[in-house]
């Protein structure tokens, strides 16, 4: 689903409102797939953002255990865990429609 994409968090840490108007948008395509993940070692439902073609770099790190966490006319956001350097960290997407 093509949308634009802001991360909620940084690092795990809530950026406020200001912060997230500021923060550059990614507009993609996300994925969500059931998948087995390394780092946990089982299967977990997984978010990534597509940009351009197949073999190239995400813009954001995928994911893991994906929930729906709101939903509203004009986008949705999924929260979930993403991993940095080695740490877990809660991360959410707000996705809208352009």
């Amino acid at each position: 689903m093509h949308v634009l994409v802001t991360p909620m968090r940084l690092r795990g840490v809530a950026l406020d409102p200001k912060e997230r108007r500021r923060y550059p948008t990614i507009r993609g395509n996300v994925m969500v797939n059931s998948t087995v993940y390394h780092e946990l070692g089982r299967a977990a439902d997984i978010a990534r953002v597509e940009i351009g073609m197949p073999l190239d770099p995400d813009p954001l790190p995928p994911l893991l255990n994906t929930t729906l966490a709101g939903m509203a006319i004009t986008g949705f956001v999924i929260s979930g865990i993403e991993y940095i350097d080695g740490c877990a960290y809660a991360q959410s997407w707000w996705c809208r429609f352009e």
